[in-house]
């Protein structure tokens, strides 16, 4: 689903069902964002963390804003990176041809991005990889993989073929966990992939 509404959209969205069971952020929250911190895109599964009052919003989104949080992502992606770990810093734009799209450009925000493959099935030449994004810009996982010519497994939009074992509404990139200090303490918080991970790797 959406995090929020936008402009060519009426349907249900996270930010709808938080306030149904926090009302009050009505009163204080972003207009059309209210609790909502940060993003994911909607073919994106997995963890956010939203909050339930002021305080907590501004701290949290300092937090995002100085990379203070630990954001780990789990994908799937057609072929095989360079070497078994690595970090891919590359500056990200908006496409020109595709508006929907980030582009590594020149010009664009530096974005950087850790990886470790994690599996590698030879029969469907795919790859299990845990990210961990430095920073976090727009499609910035999806724009990365596109550039090195292994984009996330069903995402069409960034090159990637289509699979019959994954929704249509959704590509194989998920939200793996999140990990932050907030007032002295440290939270961390996990949660599993999909099953149709599984069902492309056959095990």
């Amino acid at each position: 689903m959406l995090s929020h509404p936008t402009n060519s959209s009426t349907e249900q969205t996270l930010r709808d069902y938080l306030i149904k069971l926090y009302p009050d952020v009505l009163s204080w929250g972003e207009k059309n964002r209210e609790g909502i911190v940060h993003r994911l895109d909607r073919v994106t599964s997995g963890l956010m963390v939203c909050a339930l009052n002021l305080d907590s919003f501004n701290n949290l989104k300092g937090k995002f804003k100085n990379r203070d949080i630990q954001k780990k992502y789990i994908a799937l992606i057609q072929g095989t990176l360079p070497s078994e770990t690595g970090i891919i810093k590359l500056p990200l734009a908006r496409s020109i041809q595709n508006r929907s799209k980030r582009i590594v450009a020149q010009k664009g925000r530096l974005s950087i991005t850790n990886y470790e493959v994690k599996y590698f099935d030879h029969s469907s030449n795919i790859s299990k990889i845990e990210l961990e994004l430095v920073t976090g810009r727009n499609h910035q996982i999806r724009a990365h993989m596109e550039h090195m010519k292994t984009p996330v497994v069903n995402d069409t939009l960034y090159g990637a073929s289509k699979n019959n074992l994954i929704p249509t509404d959704s590509i194989a990139l998920h939200s793996a966990s999140l990990k932050f200090n907030f007032d002295n303490e440290v939270h961390s918080f996990e949660t599993n992939e999909p099953s149709f991970f599984n069902r492309v790797l056959d095990v």
